[in-house]
């Protein structure tokens, strides 16, 4: 009897119709077998003609995905109408080596990078380093613990554990920050920080880099990594004493912030044409000429391309 090791606690989830024709339907789910309970419902009435995006909202293990394929074994679902966009050439190995089909399209290039988060010309620096996370144990605040002159954002009261210990700091927020505040406090820091050591590819990484500001990171997993080079990130140890040091480097290197932000633009610009070209690639298997994969990608795109609702699968699939 198969048993998901995870499916969404709450009647609203991921789940987009992102394309809808006789021909054929693209959706847009987030991750595998967190989907199970409607699925198991509702993959009877599937069509061959039926795609589903899987971006990977969170860090895969082996484990994860043994249990993802035993979901598909269960109810006899056909790899070939699964499209996983991969966070990194990890995540690639990984699931292509399971059977999937997919390609590196990171989650983070979904950002909608017109909208808060960039450059705030002539801002002054009030901290050297910004962490913008839940304190939960995951994110492993701890190892800030040696880092001066350091501000915390934080949502107030959802997901935060009062168990952890938050670093020292010169600001935390009180109440709740519009994503244009918390752009505010970006610029106003030196470097971002990101220490968890297991996570997805984490919006606030890249939301530091859209905001031109450098990143100081643990070795991770999950995918962040893959908007890192040189020039814009310091990868150090678990190590309180490195990571202070890397924070106090960008205090006294700073970084041009319009080319940390235009080089992650033309990154996500580059994947996005790789999702661009796989819908050219399903509308022309099935006959589909009478729209531009181009224009209607260009006129359906929105900020992290996710919906959370409550599907009326009875519609959809009925």
């Amino acid at each position: 009897m198969y048993k998901s090791v995870y499916v969404w606690p709450n009647p609203a989830f991921p789940f987009r119709v992102f394309y809808e024709s006789e021909k054929v339907r693209i959706f847009i789910i987030e991750n595998l077998q967190h989907n199970y309970e409607w699925i198991e419902h509702y993959h009877k009435y599937f069509k061959p003609t039926d795609y589903f995006f899987v971006i990977l909202g969170s860090h895969w293990s082996k484990y994860l995905l043994d249990n993802a394929l035993d979901m598909f074994e269960h109810l006899g679902l056909n790899f070939d109408n699964f499209y996983i966009l991969y966070n990194d050439e990890r995540d690639k190995q990984l699931f292509s080596n399971a059977g999937f089909y997919g390609d590196i399209i990171n989650q983070n290039c979904w950002l909608d990078y017109n909208k808060d988060m960039c450059v705030l010309p002539n801002t002054e620096k009030k901290y050297k380093a910004i962490y913008v996370g839940r304190m939960i144990p995951v994110k492993r605040h701890f190892l800030a613990s040696k880092v001066d002159r350091l501000a915390l954002v934080a949502g107030i009261l959802y997901g935060n554990n009062k168990e952890v210990q938050a670093p020292n700091h010169i600001y935390r927020n009180e109440a709740p920050l519009t994503p244009h505040e918390v752009a505010q406090k970006v610029n106003q820091s030196s470097c971002g920080l990101i220490l968890s050591e297991k996570e997805g590819a984490c919006f606030a990484s890249s939301e530091y880099l859209l905001c031109g500001v450098p990143v100081v990171s643990t070795k991770s997993e999950g995918g962040r990594d893959f908007w890192y080079d040189e020039y814009n990130s310091i990868v150090c140890s678990d190590n309180e004493d490195e990571i202070a040091s890397a924070v106090e480097y960008f205090c006294e290197n700073p970084r041009d912030p319009e080319v940390i932000r235009g080089n992650h633009i033309s990154k996500a610009n580059y994947l996005r044409s790789i999702f661009v070209t796989k819908i050219a690639e399903i509308f022309n298997r099935h006959g589909v000429f009478e729209d531009n994969p181009l224009d209607y990608f260009t006129a359906n795109y929105f900020h992290k391309m996710r919906l959370s609702h409550k599907p009326n699968f009875e519609e959809i699939f009925k």
